[in-house]
């Protein structure tokens, strides 16, 4: 069971660095963000420790429910649909997604620690879709998604404290609210939410 869920976030991140559609990225991020819900269920089944319990029912209702609504509010105010010109293409982003999968795994072969190599595919995928991709929202998705594979990561290497997650948890919320706001202003000033035109403001 535990394999089969990482298997879905990995899937979900493969789907995150290729979607075009913001709807379509924020759908992959709340089930990837339910699967990792899962996994700490697991964990928390496993080692007995309620923690884990705690860090799964914030994820689930921080990132599953809350931001996905907040995003989705955006989009609607701001009517962006999807991300029309790219600097990483589609084919270009699924085929470096690919290639992390196989550099990670296979540099990584002697480790026996899912939990490790999924979070570090997460952080790439995240820093690609930031790097790949022109709109701030989308940019944001990004952010999230090095967020989750920080959880996975820590998972990985060290006994998860529960103040540190909920710490996180709370500042991912705060996080997607200023993003929320930030992208409004954007928007209501330049009325794009590209933020290759920020790159053209002078002093």
């Amino acid at each position: 069971m535990l394999q089969l869920l990482l298997a879905i976030v990995i899937l979900s991140g493969i789907l995150i660095c290729g979607f075009r559609r913001i709807k379509l990225l924020i759908l992959s991020f709340a089930f990837q963000s339910l699967a990792i819900t899962f996994i700490c269920i697991i964990a928390g089944y496993n080692t007995k420790e309620v923690h884990y319990y705690i860090i799964g029912l914030l994820t689930l209702v921080v990132k599953v429910f809350i931001i996905p609504y907040i995003i989705e509010k955006s989009i609607k105010y701001l009517k962006v649909k999807r991300e029309m010109d790219l600097i990483i293409n589609v084919i270009n982003s699924f085929i470096i997604s690919g290639l992390f999968i196989i550099i990670i795994f296979a540099f990584f072969r002697s480790f026996d620690n899912t939990y490790l190599k999924t979070g570090l595919f997460l952080g790439l995928v995240g820093g690609t879709l930031m790097i790949g991709r022109k709109k701030a929202i989308t940019q944001m998705i990004g952010l999230l998604t090095i967020e989750n594979g920080i959880i996975l990561f820590e998972m990985s290497v060290v006994k998860l404290s529960l103040i540190l997650e909920a710490w996180m948890a709370l500042e991912v919320l705060v996080l997607a609210l200023l993003m929320g706001i930030m992208i409004f202003h954007i928007n209501k000033t330049f009325d794009t939410v590209n933020t290759d035109y920020l790159s053209n403001l002078k002093e």
